[in-house]
């Protein structure tokens, strides 16, 4: 390990904006509107912005709004609240509903959007950290932060199954919340050779990464996978690689950098500062999609590289480059989504990031001690559990957007969905069958309160069929295996890959598909 690592303090929580109690959310609740009056138009249109939207008569409404000076965003509750603002309706403009997608957004939006991003350190573009991070309240004040006690400030579509969708995130977030001391302290441990206390940390880190993945397989329970995709999805999705969805060009910020287009990606997962912890505390290393060393099993002993710390916080405030460069990394890309604070503790992280490597040298030993054998174990199960929330989240795609996207609308645009027409896995599509066997999933058990009750037909005009949504939610094409995701990459050979060099950083690897990790 390189002298710089081990003489480098370790991060301390509270310098980068994270809470030791609630981790990567702020400690105190999102504000639920701008105090100062000056941003009652902001906040009138916000509170009737789904009225609006399904009326077609919200960029209207933008278009008559006052440019406002969000350096009057005193505070940082107040800037991640016109944070949010902005990203809604920004992304209720470009996307409407029964219109086409708009490639201008109006300076009233754009200018005061860039400004409180600038603040923020963060891209104008919905992201993790607005839906997910600055989007919750407590039904109880003196509650948990858990799905029983949470609920969302705002959503794009007015539905439930949207609320949900953030909800589990943001519950997921707060659930990891103590894996961060925890994994400070383990580092810390590494330093001291102490590894009775180290293997206590790592089960205790376990346990909480299995907490995350009984929490995400919540999604199931109150999401329904046709509203997801058909209603909601579309607009989280940004503008780069949109060329599909009306915006070849990106979007253009008018009064930002001369009215120059921007091409930025959507809300992903991939822009939880809370997946990047584990992964570089556990030295699980991320390649460019598809360039995935051949045979690679288990990353050599040596200082965690994880392609983190490639880009500098200077650069980070640039507009990322476009996506689908076979050189560029997407998980990487995704800290340029992040809050400012949240970026540098990950690239501090990096750079002290210390127990797989002990772990490894450990194991490198001539011979092993049964508490050696026992941090091994312990080690590789916890990058086990990271493997299976991704084998989770990989079941959940395949359920919410593949099968969605090669089924179809039941109907365009607004209106109820129907029940889909049970789909035999096998058909058509074998990746589809090959993650839902694995997955053991049934029919989202929401989806018999849809429109059109037992089976029963609803007839529309032929024209209303075949008007197909605009944006990201579409039917797949035969022929065409690009699914894109939010973030606008390719996301399923994406997804598999992350899964694949998680299991690849265990010291004692196992093979992916194996019956354990389909039951785990």
């Amino acid at each position: 390990m390189p002298m710089a690592a081990i003489h480098k303090a370790l991060p301390i929580l509270e310098d980068y904006d994270i809470s030791p109690m609630t981790g990567f959310l702020p400690q105190d609740e999102p504000l639920k509107i701008l105090p100062d009056p000056y941003f009652a138009p902001w906040e009138e249109t916000f509170r009737n912005f789904n009225g609006l939207l399904l009326a077609s008569r919200l960029r209207q409404r933008v278009n008559e709004l006052p440019l406002l000076d969000a350096a009057r965003l005193a505070t940082k509750g107040e800037q991640r609240r016109g944070y949010l603002i902005l990203c809604m309706l920004s992304h209720a403009y470009v996307w409407g509903k029964h219109e086409l997608a708009a490639e201008s957004l109006p300076a009233t939006l754009a200018v005061p959007w860039q400004k409180v991003a600038d603040m923020l350190e963060i891209q104008p573009v919905l992201t993790h950290a607005a839906v997910v991070m600055w989007n919750w309240q407590l039904l109880y004040k003196d509650g948990p932060r858990d799905l029983n006690n949470l609920d969302t400030l705002a959503t794009l579509s007015g539905s439930s199954d949207e609320s949900w969708f953030y909800l589990v995130t943001t519950a997921i977030e707060a659930t990891g919340a103590p894996a961060l001391r925890r994994i400070l302290r383990a580092m810390q441990l590494v330093r001291d050779n102490e590894v009775t206390e180290l293997i206590q940390e790592l089960e205790d880190i376990r346990g909480i990464i299995e907490e995350l993945v009984a929490v995400l397989r919540r999604m199931f329970e109150k999401c329904d996978p046709y509203v997801f995709y058909w209603k909601v999805r579309p607009y989280l999705a940004g503008w780069e690689n949109m060329a599909e969805a009306g915006l070849p060009n990106g979007v253009k910020y008018e009064g930002v950098d001369n009215g120059e287009y921007k091409k930025l990606a959507g809300g992903s997962a991939a822009q939880s500062s809370l997946i990047h912890t584990l992964d570089i505390a556990f030295g699980v290393e991320h390649h460019p999609t598809g360039f995935r060393p051949k045979g690679a099993s288990t990353p050599a002993p040596g200082p965690a590289h994880n392609h983190y710390n490639d880009a500098s916080d200077v650069a980070a405030k640039a507009t990322p480059k476009e996506g689908g460069s076979k050189s560029n990394n997407f998980i990487q890309k995704m800290r340029f989504y992040m809050p400012g604070p949240h970026r540098s503790f990950l690239t501090h992280l990096t750079e002290v990031a210390n127990i797989r490597q002990f772990v490894s040298a450990k194991a490198a030993e001539t011979s092993r001690s049964e508490e050696v054998i026992k941090l091994i174990t312990v080690f590789d199960e916890c990058v086990h559990q990271i493997k299976v929330f991704r084998d989770v989240h990989i079941q959940m795609v395949t359920l919410y957007i593949v099968m969605q996207a090669n089924r179809g609308p039941s109907i365009s645009h607004g209106g109820f969905a129907q029940q889909p027409k049970p789909a035999h896995p096998a058909e058509g599509n074998h990746d589809v069958a090959e993650e839902m066997r694995s997955a053991s999933l049934s029919p989202s058990p929401t989806a018999s309160n849809t429109a059109g009750s037992k089976g029963s037909s609803i007839l529309y005009p032929q024209k209303v069929i075949a008007h197909t949504p605009t944006g990201l939610a579409k039917k797949q094409e035969a022929g065409n295996e690009v699914v894109r995701g939010t973030g606008g990459t390719d996301l399923i050979p994406f997804l598999r890959q992350s899964r694949d060099e998680t299991n690849d950083s265990k010291i004692i690897p196992t093979p992916v598909w194996t019956k354990k990790t389909v039951s785990a």
